[in-house]
């Protein structure tokens, strides 16, 4: 949506002055008005002199109206010179003064009201005065003309009539003659002149307008001297007949002329000086139509800057104060588009709210801000789904068209607008009444704009899209030869290098498939694929649009058997990765990857693998799901690349490379600060929040730079000879290493289809075929896990017995196939092996399904058969084994044991004692009670190779790096601050906490957030957690069965290795007791080497 500059005074037509002129103000002027009211009641009714008293009754209420502000004034001095003409006076000259007061008169009205009736009044007056012997009443026929071109330009502004702003070149054109050139009058007027043009350009979109307008601004701008006042308005003004022309032709000479006037302008203005809002103002725009033209979130982020800076500097009660909170708004939408910002959504609503209130009933430009209001809850109503959101943009949009009658040069966006929303409400609800009503609004607003105008494409491409659906609807011909013949002529209109060519692209590809459907032509489908793969590889669209292209061409050509599919699988994970590394910081990437309006793009690694295995590249099925699954971790772990093969062959590029990706990582892994606050309801509008410490731009501006400087250094590396592979996507025989010490069972979860691959090491990968319903048995499994975990305490019946069905049907799908191939593969009973589920799957407890048959007839989980682990990736695992642990190589192993007892944990003083005794009080440093700050643990993790967390563990729904460790005084170590550590020697982490290793419901299960991921991510090998709440007095006894298995041979060979013989060692102790539930001993759970 493009931005407005309609409060500037690019229109600066001269205003009413007082109209006083009889009313001495050193007197009370309520006296005045008694003694005038008292003269009249002595006359009789028809007296002459009642016309001069009425004339200056009339003044008397004008003067206190300016006082007041109360309407009642200015009606009852409008009333007094109408009836001072009505009645006639005997002297003409005051007749023809009268006249022009009451003109005047109106005039305030309609300025400081907006009483529309008024304007025609106005226009017909000044006219009629215009032809009269003005000089005899002392008028100078020039501000009479001027006011009449005042009230002509805002008829135009309220009716969008073209009549109007032809009559007002012509009027204007004829008083420049009037005004002696190189004057402030003659430039005023010139510019006014200017601007006009620039308006008929609107409403005709004729490219002579423009040309007309920008050649009328240039030489303006030429005659005015570098220091005269009014310079930095008649820059604004060709600034914005520039960014338009640029928004039509799409050339950068355009927007690059505006922004260096702009620049130029401000320099020579001081910080302070009243001008430089109007330029800022204009240069937030400039910025903002570049980013809207190529995409470039750089000039997003310049256009949000100058903006908040502009508005800033507006003045309380500034009539352009409405068209700025706009603009940024607008650029605040921009930024949640591309990054997800929710805070950035809120912001912007609030922005758009507090402009309506500027512009009540009546205001000019109330229907600009119905519609950025309507444009932002859409925009939150894709992300919420509440469906009120939908119904309020609609609202919205409907009464902005109501504005803006037939003839009014906006009506085209606005019916395009209420076309976005009413759109949207069919894919919601399926009502067709909105899809006809949008088509009918659409080829209303085609037929009101010129073919090369940039409106046409917008409202093109959304009529395109109605009549697909219509077609997919009704299945007419017509409708669907149209809509391609829409989105062709949209694709031939767009200029080179355009944004938004991928959504075209996609839009004309949809169409063609769904023609390819009807007919079976498999041209159709050709230039079908074609055009998804050309929207997929634009370089100037954003990654967000291309990855809907994306999407779409995997959907074609899976579903067609088209050649192309692993291709794009490919390209589509590669651009999935780009997309959320656009985001500063790691909780802006979450943001991004858990929005709703990428639902779809989720379960794209597993769908990408799942055809490649049926294409039999198990191989590469593999390195797409490694590619495309814990995006997150495995951005932050490419910044801890190990480098001692690269400082054996370049030190100081080694060096650099550490140097740059820890500046990048203090970024990432950065608090998000949140800057907005939500403005109360009613909070007066000059105080409403605009976010003036925007640290989301400062780090996004640190990243892009840190990024661009790590990516030269990177390129340097890949040209040393033997480092071609650096920093590239890690191949399959390098993934396969993980497999080392034992098998590693990937689980892919499709609703393609769903398959258990088996690494192992220098082997070839193992598949297991699932049965069609494995896909669908296991959502519900997941589901009916979750809800009842919720609706019911710990230890309870039914949840016993639910988790008793899910594991025996998680036996029947997952425990027994992999257990019978195990045991053909030549796997022992009692090996090691690790569990790489994808999807839901990684929310359930796949190590203990069961109970799975055997020759014995005993009751087994796979657990009993096998020492299970879990890990988020094979790269997670190799970094697991591969740190270096010269700190802790001696043997001794010291633990870190964090102790915080409640009233609901009594058992954590007897837990904690009773591993310091099983351990050895010399290896043990316990830090209890006061000590345990989440700033002194974190000073302790380096010291200690080992730690054993007793506390409550917080799980924050929605906010995953949130979760935390509960310590004293109701502080929290969070995930994002155990991420940040980076703890080379750390071996073991057992977290007797609740809800450690439960996956957060944000709709992201494959990127693995939670709290023993953050332990295995900054550096611990081997890390305990449990799947949901356990029972307190669970950490007594199972961290003494644990540690007395860990140290049964002496601690001089205790090691992280054997944590997950000795965590199976503890739960088959713990669940042999007489009354523990099956939840109690299942709930814990190996991460690691």
């Amino acid at each position: 949506m493009a931005h407005i500059n309609h409060g500037a005074p690019a229109a600066g037509y001269p205003k009413s002055q007082s109209s006083i002129q009889q009313v001495d103000p050193s007197n009370d002027v309520n006296s005045q008005l008694d003694r005038w009211h008292t003269q009249a009641s002595t006359l009789p009714f028809r007296h002459p002199d009642r016309a001069e008293i009425a004339h200056d009754i009339a003044t008397c209420h004008m003067f206190r109206y300016k006082a007041t502000r109360q309407k009642g004034d200015l009606d009852q001095a409008i009333m007094g010179y109408a009836e001072a003409l009505l009645r006639g006076m005997d002297h003409p000259p005051m007749n023809i003064l009268t006249f022009e007061h009451l003109t005047r008169a109106l005039l305030t009205r309609f300025n400081d009201f907006g009483a529309r009736e008024d304007l025609d009044h106005i226009i017909s007056y000044y006219r009629h005065l215009s032809n009269l012997p003005l000089g005899v009443a002392g008028i100078k026929r020039l501000n009479v003309l001027n006011r009449l071109a005042d009230a002509l330009h805002s008829r135009f502004e309220v009716g969008g009539r073209l009549e109007d702003i032809e009559d007002l070149i012509l009027l204007l054109r004829h008083v420049i003659t009037m005004v002696p050139p190189g004057t402030d009058g003659y430039r005023l007027i010139a510019n006014n002149l200017a601007n006009a043009w620039r308006r008929k350009y609107d409403h005709t979109g004729e490219s002579e307008e423009f040309t007309e307008a920008i050649s009328h601004h240039r030489a303006l701008l030429t005659s005015c001297p570098l220091d005269h006042p009014s310079r930095p308005l008649y820059v604004s003004n060709l600034v914005e007949v520039l960014t338009s022309r640029f928004t039509r032709s799409g050339d950068l000479n355009d927007v690059q002329d505006a922004a260096t006037l702009c620049q130029e302008s401000l320099d020579l203005l001081d910080k302070e000086h009243p001008e430089r809002m109007w330029v800022l103002m204009s240069l937030g725009g400039v910025y903002h139509s570049r980013f809207v033209r190529t995409g470039d979130p750089e000039s997003l982020e310049k256009a949000i800057s100058r903006s908040r800076e502009a508005l800033l500097l507006c003045p309380p009660g500034h009539k352009s104060k409405a068209s700025l909170l706009i603009n940024l708004g607008f650029s605040l939408m921009g930024r949640f588009e591309i990054f997800g910002r929710v805070d950035c959504m809120e912001e912007g609503i609030s922005l758009y709210r507090a402009a309506l209130r500027l512009c009540p009933p009546g205001h000019p430009h109330r229907q600009e801000s119905l519609r950025g209001l309507a444009y932002a809850m859409h925009f939150r109503f894709l992300w919420t789904h509440r469906m009120e959101d939908l119904k309020g943009s609609i609202n919205l949009g409907r009464e902005s068209l109501s504005l803006t009658p037939p003839g009014h040069p906006m009506r085209p966006m606005m019916l395009w607008s209420l076309s976005v929303s009413l759109e949207t409400q069919y894919t919601w609800t399926g009502d067709m009444g909105c899809i006809e009503e949008g088509i009918e609004h659409l080829y209303e607003a085609s037929k009101l704009v010129k073919s090369g105008h940039p409106r046409a494409r917008h409202i093109l491409q959304l009529l395109g899209v109605n009549l697909l659906h219509r077609f997919r609807h009704r299945g007419a011909d017509k409708d669907i030869t149209e809509a391609i013949k829409h989105f062709r002529n949209v694709i031939a209109l767009i200029p080179e290098g355009h944004s938004k060519i991928s959504t075209m692209l996609y839009n004309l590809s949809s169409a063609l498939l769904y023609m390819f459907s009807r007919t079976g032509d498999v041209e159709h489908l050709e230039e079908s694929i074609a055009l998804s793969r050309s929207a997929v590889e634009s370089p100037f669209s954003s990654a967000r649009d291309r990855l809907i292209g994306a999407k779409n061409w995997t959907a074609i050509a899976r579903d067609t058997r088209h050649s192309s599919t692993l291709t794009a699988y490919r390209k589509t994970l590669s651009l999935l990765q780009r997309a959320i590394d656009l985001g500063p910081t790691v909780q802006t990437r979450h943001e991004y990857i858990s929005g709703r309006d990428i639902d779809h793009l989720r379960s794209l690694p597993m769908d990408a693998a799942s055809y490649a295995i049926e294409s039999r590249a198990f191989e590469e099925a593999i390195e797409m799901l490694e590619q495309g699954r814990a995006l997150l971790w495995s951005g932050m772990r490419s910044l801890r690349t190990p480098l001692d093969h690269l400082r054996g062959v370049d030190k100081s590029l080694a060096d650099e490379f550490t140097e740059i990706s820890q500046a990048l990582e203090a970024i990432i892994t950065a608090t998000d600060v949140r800057d907005f606050v939500q403005t109360p309801a009613g909070t007066n509008d000059d105080d409403v929040t605009i976010g003036r410490n925007d640290t989301f731009a400062r780090d996004l501006a640190e990243k892009r730079r840190l990024s661009g400087e790590l990516d030269e250094v990177v390129l340097r590396i890949q040209a040393l000879p033997g480092f071609e592979n650096f920093w590239r996507p890690i191949p399959f025989r390098h993934l396969q290493t993980a497999a080392m010490g034992g098998p590693v069972v990937i689980i892919n979860l499709s609703e393609y289809r769903s398959d258990i691959l088996i690494v192992r090491f220098n082997q070839p990968v193992v598949h297991i075929p699932t049965p069609t319903n494995f896909f669908d048995r296991v959502t519900k499994l997941a589901y009916q896990l979750s809800e009842t975990r919720k609706s019911y305490r710990l230890e309870s019946k039914k949840y016993d017995r639910i988790l008793r069905q899910t594991l025996e049907e998680l036996s029947e799908l997952v425990g027994q196939p992999v257990a019978n191939r195990l045991m053909e593969l030549g796997i022992p009973e009692h090996s090691r092996i690790w569990l790489c589920p994808t999807s839901v799957l990684a929310s359930l407890p796949i190590h203990a399904a069961g109970p799975i048959s055997s020759h014995t007839n005993v009751k087994r989980y796979l657990c009993d058969i096998y020492v299970c682990s879990y890990t988020p990736s094979l790269s997670a695992l190799i970094a697991s084994r591969s740190r270096n642990l010269s700190g802790s190589a001696s043997g001794q192993r010291s633990l870190l044991i964090v102790g915080q007892p409640d009233e609901s944990l009594p058992g954590v003083d007897s837990e904690t004692r009773g591993i310091e005794c099983l351990v050895g009080s010399g290896s043990v440093t316990r830090i209890a009670s006061e000590a345990t700050t989440p700033e002194n643990v974190i000073a302790h993790l380096p010291m200690h190779p080992w730690v054993h967390f007793a506390c409550h563990g917080v799980l924050q729904p929605g906010r995953p790096f949130e979760s935390s460790f509960l310590l004293q005084h109701n502080t929290h170590l969070t995930l994002l601050r155990i991420a940040k550590s980076h703890l080379p020697t750390a071996e073991l982490a057992f977290l007797a906490a609740c809800h450690t290793a439960e996956l957060a419901e944000d709709g992201t299960p494959d990127e693995v957030l939670h709290l023993t991921a953050a332990m295995q991510f900054s550096g611990f090998r081997s890390v305990i957690g449990t799947m949901w709440a356990m029972v307190d007095e669970d950490g007594q006894d199972l961290s003494e069965y644990f540690y007395s298995k860990m140290f049964a041979a002496g601690a001089q060979v205790a090691s992280y290795e054997k944590s997950a013989r000795a965590l199976r060692h503890a739960t088959r102790r713990l669940r042999a007791e007489k009354g523990v539930s099956l939840e109690r001993w299942v709930n814990f759970v190996h991460y690691g080497a």
